[in-house]
C-alpha cells in the first residue's frame, strides 16, 4: 500500500499530487493515506501543502524524498565469491533471505 502511494508521489515530481487525487488513484480511504503521509512526512520524505481548490481546502502532497540509490557500488558483496552461487536462490539449499554473510554486507551499508 505504502509502496504504490510513494510511487506516485515520485511520478508526480515537483508539483505534487492533491490528496483527493491521490485517493482516486490508489483507491484507498482519504484517513489510510494521510496515516501513509503523516509516516512519510515525519521521516522529510514529503510535504503536505495546504491549499485551496476549486473553493475547497484541501492539500497538495509533494514528494521530498530521494530518488536516487544511496548505493553506487557492489563492491565487496559477498555473492561474488560465494562457492554455492549456483545453488542459491528460493527453494534452494542456499538463500539470499538467510544468507549471513549478505545481510551483514547489507546492513553496513544501511548504516
Amino acid at each position: 500500500m505504502e509502496s504504490g502511494t510513494i510511487e506516485l508521489l515520485r511520478d508526480a515530481g515537483k508539483q505534487g499530487i492533491l490528496l483527493a487525487e491521490l485517493v482516486q488513484k490508489t483507491k484507498q480511504s482519504e484517513s489510510a493515506l494521510l496515516q501513509i503521509i503523516d509516516s512519510l512526512s515525519q521521516k522529510g520524505q514529503v510535504t503536505k501543502v495546504e491549499e485551496n481548490h476549486d473553493g475547497n481546502s484541501t492539500f497538495r502532497i509533494i514528494w521530498q524524498g530521494s530518488d536516487e540509490s544511496e548505493w553506487d557500488t557492489l563492491e565487496g558483496c559477498p555473492c561474488f565469491i560465494c562457492p554455492d552461487i549456483d545453488q542459491c536462490g528460493a527453494s534452494q539449499p542456499t538463500s539470499p533471505w538467510v544468507c549471513e554473510k549478505l545481510g551483514t554486507w547489507i546492513n553496513e551499508r544501511l548504516d
